[in-house]
């Protein structure tokens, strides 16, 4: 498949100019990937380019991603990364002016894509705005931001949690973060429970150090933490030694539903 970067050859005519670039993050979402992906697909044109990485999928998502690569409707990654790098990986194998990204193939997304866009482009033009689906929920968001501004600030940096608060930190810092309320979702994710002690105690060890790495609480005050969080979280500490932050204290006291931010 051919990138927009790529010169014109043996006479051919270059492909058109993409105006916004789709970046996703992908990983074992085999069940709902074909209905999440066309959900996207059905409401784009040419101005348009879709970049997904895959995390080293094994649950047969990887051939349905390749399937749409050989059709031209994806441009496809593989790479064995965190959700951080995989976003950046995707940011640097795209070309569009503007980034959309945390579009996760997990959600089907309702045909409102282009009004998003206007949206955005009427209110908060040049910053990066977050568009969460319902009042309180930020777990479900999408992402859009000039290209330019979000390489200025740095992009994303290698987390696997807050990776997505962290950039939005950084485009606070520079004043150019806005948030909104905008449905995007039709449903809620289908949330896998993590089986077994040894994959419990890798997600925790993960969450605690990346939490930790952005200066963030990761028990809050009305906790009841186990023996087994407190010691997950010794060694989540100790490992900042290898996993430094370097967070701003204004990242740290950052709050992404903060009211002053808010654009309706």
């Amino acid at each position: 498949m051919k990138t927009d970067s790529q010169s014109k050859v043996g006479g051919a005519s270059p492909a058109p100019t993409k105006r916004y670039s789709i970046c996703i993050t992908h990983h074992n979402n085999a069940e709902s990937l074909g209905d999440s992906l066309n959900s996207i697909l059905d409401q784009i044109d040419d101005s348009y380019e879709v970049v997904i990485v895959d995390n080293c999928s094994d649950d047969g998502s990887e051939k349905l991603l390749k399937n749409y690569e050989e059709k031209g409707k994806i441009k496809l990654i593989s790479r064995k990364c965190s959700r951080g790098e995989g976003r950046q990986v995707a940011l640097e194998n795209s070309v569009g002016q503007y980034v959309i990204s945390h579009v996760d193939m997990d959600d089907v997304y309702e045909r409102r894509l282009q009004e998003l866009i206007d949206f955005y482009h009427t209110k908060c033009e040049g910053k990066v705005m977050v568009a969460i689906s319902r009042p309180g929920d930020w777990a479900q968001n999408v992402t859009i931001g000039p290209r330019h501004l979000i390489v200025k600030i740095g992009g994303w940096r290698d987390l696997q949690f807050g990776d997505d608060w962290d950039l939005w930190s950084r485009a606070a810092l520079s004043s150019s973060y806005s948030w909104t309320v905008f449905p995007m979702s039709d449903r809620h994710r289908d949330r896998r429970s993590r089986s077994g002690i040894s994959k419990t105690l890798r997600f925790r060890f993960i969450k605690y150090r990346d939490g930790m790495r952005l200066g963030r609480d990761v028990f809050r005050k009305e906790d009841e933490v186990s023996l087994s969080q407190k010691a997950v979280k010794f060694l989540a500490r100790v490992s900042l030694f290898i996993h430094p932050s370097s967070l701003k204290e204004f990242n740290r006291n950052f709050k992404a539903a903060d009211p002053a931010y808010f654009v309706s």
